[in-house]
């Protein structure tokens, strides 16, 4: 997972494919979808992402966005649809043996090693993936269907104009579309892994979903408001502010989330 999500930083390094964390996660496989996602905040530091009001890169459409007040005034945190180059093979290998390149995958090297992670990446590891990645469209917001629990599992990532990201997750019955559980996480560094602040369903924090459907083409409309207090910090986070986050809130509005299925056990 982590060399996978190095690669992803060494692909956002060398192309002008946009947001590849946008999230990472398509019709590639769903592991390379979570380790791009897990690189979203090194995608970002080096410049892949567009963030809050940033203009647009090319390939990217917006899909919706949260405003939420997090102890800043209220932000905007826009989530964002992005397409990959059709021609991004070729874009990164005329970087690959460049200095640029070679500079890129030591980078990505040096921070597995520092992980502890025995394997390395290399320039075949790089087109491997870029293969796999070529005119795939990215969402940082969708809809999941999980059939072994029956259920729908809406996923809705935001980015502010200063970095900063809130995920907000709901969970609902997929027959009766009705909630059944939620949580809000709140990363005031996008590359700072650990430190954020966390609410959980019940605890403090409550969503109310004004709109959830599906619309003719498949997709899924959601729109809602939420509310959290004390919002704790993660276990193992180390440099935020405070121990808690006072408060939380928010509204959301999304008219179309793709919806992806969750692959089978041994497929």
């Amino acid at each position: 997972m982590r060399k996978t999500a190095s690669l992803a930083v060494v692909v956002a390094a060398l192309s002008a494919c946009g947001n590849t964390s946008t999230t990472a996660p398509a019709d590639t496989a769903s592991g390379m979808q979570a380790a791009v996602e897990q690189a979203e905040g090194d995608a970002q530091a080096a410049g892949a992402a567009s963030t809050g009001d940033a203009p647009l890169k090319p390939g990217q459409t917006i899909q919706g966005s949260i405003e939420a007040d997090v102890g800043n005034g209220t932000q905007s945190f826009r989530s964002l649809a992005t397409k990959v180059a059709d021609d991004i093979g070729a874009q990164v290998e005329g970087k690959l043996d460049t200095g640029k390149g070679q500079r890129a995958i030591d980078d990505a090297n040096r921070k597995l090693e520092k992980l502890g992670v025995e394997s390395r990446v290399g320039a075949d590891d790089v087109r491997e993936m870029v293969e796999g990645m070529a005119g795939k469209t990215f969402h940082d917001a969708s809809v999941m269907q999980v059939d072994i629990i029956k259920s729908l599992q809406v996923s809705l990532k935001g980015t502010a104009s200063d970095g900063a990201q809130v995920d907000l997750a709901m969970t609902f019955d997929d027959k009766s579309l009705a909630l059944t559980s939620s949580n809000f996480s709140y990363r005031p560094k996008a590359n700072a892994m650990f430190d954020f602040y966390e609410a959980k369903d019940k605890e403090g924090f409550a969503v109310t979903v004004e709109r959830f459907e599906r619309n003719a083409d498949g997709t899924y409309a959601i729109a809602g408001s939420f509310t959290a207090k004390d919002v704790p910090a993660s276990a193992m986070a180390k440099k935020l502010p405070s121990a808690s986050l006072p408060a939380a809130s928010g509204r959301f509005d999304y008219a179309s989330l793709p919806l992806k299925q969750m692959p089978k056990f041994g497929k």
